[in-house]
């Protein structure tokens, strides 16, 4: 396919350091929130171990930010995320998920951790993959982006034992427009879609995000896929297929600048999607995609596992207030956003 790079490289995330490894810094890391266009649910390993997974991803420019001060006055670990906890050690932090990644980023005690985020949790943005890899590269500034997506999605996979795909942690590792490849080996290529300047700023002004008010647990909602698709039900790999045709199609309407084609497969994608689990789709889920299609928007789908969290509007920009007024009179609140090239980026500050 031109348009697409087949090298990749694996950039390290941070220069060189200039001080001593072992001097202690403060790092602040920020890792971007992420938009799946199409493709989504054909990374999962009960799918793309069999079949090869593709998805069509893009980082946005709202992200999880994380800050790792190496040092505590009374030499106990202290996280500042969802509540604060003061533990003595990461083995005995209560909450699974930061339990998981600072394990995992060898983060044990005498140390304090913030963690920010310009979306709520569960809401389909990819934020607890965002998450993982800010606090991974926090704790190894010059790791490289390829390391920083298989530790983070290990930590959900492995770790955590949770029903999900890769696609958030090598968007939130990689950033940028990509077309991610995986391979029934396990392999990920993060391969860069170059689009020319006047395709790229066309796809951004065509893109809305409105939080649906539910937040919902993407590992709890996949679950029913994952054993429809391990127990290879008939309907559940007939969508799955089509769901990761659909990705080949919307990087060839990307090619051929054909941008008025993006709406149409992103409804096609929620249709199959809705049917892949019995939590993906609600009634008033799918009112408000209907809603939003009757004020103007060619295409919807919620992001993410479904279930809640963020509708994704693909609307020609002479909709953009009817639709606005609309989503408003629902409830809805919008998240403004643009795509974003940067993938996980770190700052150290010696102390």
């Amino acid at each position: 396919m031109t348009g697409v790079t087949s090298r990749l490289p694996e950039p390290a995330l941070a220069a060189p350091a200039v001080h001593p490894p072992d001097e202690p810094a403060v790092v602040t890391v920020r890792s971007p929130l992420r938009i799946s266009l199409a493709g989504g649910g054909t990374d999962l390993p009960s799918y793309s171990s069999r079949y090869g997974g593709l998805v069509v991803g893009c980082a946005i420019d709202r992200y999880v930010g994380v800050t790792l001060f190496p040092r505590d006055f009374r030499g106990r670990l202290r996280t500042a995320v969802d509540t604060t906890v003061e533990c003595d050690r990461a083995t005995n932090h209560p909450h699974p998920m930061v339990r998981a990644c600072l394990l995992r980023a060898g983060v044990d005690d005498g140390c304090q951790l913030a963690s920010f985020s310009d979306a709520p949790s569960g809401s389909g943005l990819g934020g607890s993959a965002a998450f993982a890899v800010s606090v991974l590269h926090a704790a190894a500034p010059g790791a490289t982006a390829r390391r920083l997506a298989e530790t983070a999605a290990a930590v959900e996979i492995d770790d955590l034992g949770r029903a999900v795909g890769k696609q958030d942690h090598y968007l939130a590792a990689y950033g940028g427009i990509r077309l991610l490849r995986f391979h029934p080996s396990g392999r990920v290529d993060p391969q860069p879609l170059e689009l020319p300047a006047a395709v790229r700023a066309g796809l951004e002004a065509r893109l809305l995000l409105f939080y649906s008010g539910t937040s919902r647990d993407a590992g709890a909602v996949l679950a029913e896929q994952n054993e429809r698709t391990r127990s290879g039900n008939d309907d559940a790999l007939r969508r799955l297929h089509a769901i990761r045709s659909i990705a080949d199609e919307m990087v060839s309407a990307l090619e051929r600048r054909d941008l008025a084609a993006i709406g149409h497969l992103v409804n096609e994608h929620w249709s199959l999607k809705s049917g892949l689990g019995s939590r993906i789709s609600s009634p008033r889920l799918q009112a408000l995609h209907d809603r939003a299609r009757e004020a103007g928007a060619s295409g919807a789908k919620l992001l993410g596992s479904g279930g809640g969290g963020f509708l994704l509007l693909v609307c020609p920009p002479e909709r953009h207030a009817e639709v606005r007024r609309s989503m408003a009179a629902a409830g809805l609140r919008e998240l403004p956003f643009r795509l974003a090239d940067g993938g996980s980026r770190a700052i150290r500050m010696p102390l």
